[in-house]
């Protein structure tokens, strides 16, 4: 089985390298994307940030995608698509559960049906495996990869025409996982996001403060950690993306803060406090005015403290060694053997536990194999090779020289 693996493409960035945004036609990184991933495989897997609706509105966001998998189809790269959502996209994982769950439902008169927040992936290339291929366990049986899928998704109609014409593409969704198996390796595909602080927050102050309270069981399963951080998620991947006006204002305010310029910040933190001490009811020369003063200042001082202090997981290659990192990996990587050990006794798929483990969100590559790859070490014995995808924009380096990190 012949297999590529890319992720943060960010279709809607105008720093993406694939898809020019002006003409629709290749981007710079186009060719060279081909000549690594070859003509002919099996499948392409997509492993997250592929489009990125919070930085742009869904008809960009689409309408680039639409240009790059026309390409795809185009120069024979692939038979199929295996898309994994990150959490710039993670929107398009949710209109899949939507379509799958609730529109196919309805329109057919039966039930709706929960979102299964959860659909793994497993590539088995095992020799002698009586299940060898791709399937989605559960969903979609061992796919053929030179024929169609039996059930389509509305993704597949991206290469088609206005006028209908031209060949739908093989779309197969998977979240948050695909599993890797060969006789040599076992391998956790995953976008990686959930190791990053913002994207599990909620879960974690949520089991820190409702304890108990929360219906999940000893161990936490990989559905409840998607659900359970889904308002954020749905948030950071298209709240602001898709809010008109403010999304442009959005876009610029973040870029300052990646470049250090403070100054609107410092406005915009001040300007708040001024509406804050107008709601006020206390008069000029009352001491609790003073209080509410000084408190606000010492507010805003910390807040815009603990901006600069921030670091991006984007472009860092420190990101992975973070202790508070690698316990996320840790609670992460049990989920997912959680996960295996249930497909293994619900279908019987004798899955080993993953020892390797790729991912992306941070752009920064690290190759397969690499002898200084980061190793996490699980229950103080299980060691676990990190490998990453890098990622496929531009960056501006401190001079403002633009720069390729690597995919």
């Amino acid at each position: 089985m012949k297999v590529a693996v890319i992720s943060d493409l960010h279709f809607g960035d105008p720093m993406c390298t694939m898809i020019d945004h002006t003409t629709l036609g290749p981007g710079e990184k186009y060719d060279a994307f081909v000549r690594r991933a070859g003509r002919g495989n099996d499948f392409l897997i997509l492993l997250g940030d592929t489009c990125d609706f919070s930085i742009t509105d869904y008809a960009e966001a689409y309408q680039i995608a639409k240009a790059f998998f026309r390409l795809v189809q185009q120069d024979r790269v692939a038979k199929n698509i295996i898309y994994i959502a990150g959490n710039h996209d993670f929107d398009l994982w949710h209109t899949v559960e939507h379509q799958a769950n609730i529109i196919h439902q309805v329109a057919e008169g039966r039930p709706a049906r929960n979102f299964r927040w959860s659909v793994p992936g497993v590539i088995d290339d095992r020799a002698a495996s009586p299940a060898r291929g791709f399937q989605l366990p559960g969903h979609t049986s061992v796919v053929d990869p030179d024929q169609p899928p039996q059930t389509r998704v509305f993704m597949d109609y991206i290469t088609r025409d206005e006028n209908g014409g031209g060949q739908p593409t093989n779309f197969y969704f998977a979240y948050p996982n695909l599993y890797f198996i060969t006789d040599r390796q076992s391998i956790l595909f995953t976008h990686g996001h959930y190791l990053e602080q913002y994207w599990t927050v909620v879960g974690e102050w949520a089991l820190k403060i409702a304890r108990g309270d929360l219906d999940i069981g000893r161990r936490l399963d990989l559905w409840e950690l998607v659900a359970i951080n889904f308002p954020l998620c749905q948030f950071g991947c298209v709240g602001i993306g898709q809010a008109g006006p403010l999304t442009k204002l959005m876009r610029e305010v973040r870029q300052e803060m990646k470049d250090r310029r403070w100054e609107r910040m410092e406005t915009y933190l001040r300007r708040i406090d001024d509406e804050l001490d107008r709601r006020t009811p206390y008069r000029l020369f009352n001491p609790k005015e003073w209080g509410t003063d000084l408190a606000s200042f010492v507010v805003r001082r910390r807040i815009l403290k603990g901006m600069k202090r921030f670091k991006y997981a984007r472009y860092s290659d420190r990101f992975i060694q973070k202790p508070t990192v690698l316990e996320r990996f840790a609670a992460y990587f049990d989920c997912s053997r959680a996960e295996v050990e249930r497909l293994n006794a619900d279908h019987g798929l004798d899955l080993p536990s993953p020892t390797e483990v790729v991912f992306g969100h941070t752009h920064q590559p690290i190759p397969m194999g690499d002898p200084d790859a980061p190793t996490a070490v699980i229950d103080g014995s299980e060691a676990v090779r990190l490998y990453n995808t890098g990622g496929w924009l531009w960056r501006d380096d401190k001079s403002g020289y633009r720069e390729f990190c690597g995919a």
